[in-house]
């Protein structure tokens, strides 16, 4: 099986998720259309992402950095953090653990 086999939808305008859950994680596969954004958010599972094609912008604590294939990221349980691909959109995949209860568990940030 892969991800594109798998139900999708879209959290956020231009976003488009995949997500496989085991009994220890969550595998989230995201498409990025150009400048398309997953606002920020915190959760309570701790996030490892990694860029697979494309460019992002990802802000952790406040800190946006730059992001190419092959880059990754740690994100703490509890650290509000997003992303923004850039003007090629962007492919990552995140892994979530311990597993989320359902795709739409985390805390959007203040606007």
């Amino acid at each position: 099986m892969t991800f594109d086999e798998l139900p999708s939808e879209q959290p956020f305008p231009g976003v488009t998720r995949r997500a496989l859950t085991t009994s220890r994680m969550t595998i989230t596969s995201y498409a990025f259309e150009p400048g398309a954004a997953f606002p920020l958010h915190s959760h309570t599972q701790e996030q490892w992402t990694l860029v697979e094609r494309g460019s992002v912008e990802m802000t952790i604590a406040g800190e946006a950095a730059p992001m190419g294939p092959g880059d990754w990221s740690l994100v703490d349980p509890g650290v509000q953090h997003g992303i923004m691909a850039g003007e090629d959109g962007a492919q990552i995949l995140a892994i979530i653990a311990p597993p989320r209860a359902s795709a739409g568990e985390y805390e959007l940030a203040e606007r």
